[in-house]
C-alpha cells in the first residue's frame, strides 16, 4: 500500500523500491512505546503460562505444601495483618 487513506495528514516517500510514512517525532515515540508495551505483556503472559505449567506439572507429581501467610509472617519475623 503506497497510498494513505483521504485525508490522513502523513506523506509517503519513496525510497527506492520502499515506500515510507513520514510521521511526528512524537507520534513515532508514541508507537515505540505502544509496541513496547505489547512486548512487555506478551513477555509477562508467556513468563505466567510457562510457571502455571511448571505448577500444575508439580501438583502431578505430588501436592505442593501450602503455609498460611500469618504462618510465614511469624517465620520471618514480619508484623502480622
Amino acid at each position: 500500500m503506497t497510498e494513505l487513506p483521504a485525508g490522513d495528514p502523513h506523506e509517503v516517500i519513496h525510497l527506492g523500491d520502499v515506500a515510507a510514512v513520514v510521521v511526528p517525532l512524537a507520534e513515532y515515540r508514541q508507537l515505540r512505546h505502544e509496541a513496547r508495551r505489547a512486548r512487555l505483556i506478551e513477555q509477562t503472559d508467556a513468563e505466567e503460562a510457562a510457571a502455571l505449567a511448571e505448577y500444575r506439572a508439580q501438583q502431578a507429581v505430588s501436592p505442593v505444601k501450602t503455609v498460611p501467610q500469618a504462618e510465614v509472617r511469624r517465620r520471618f519475623g514480619l508484623a502480622a495483618r
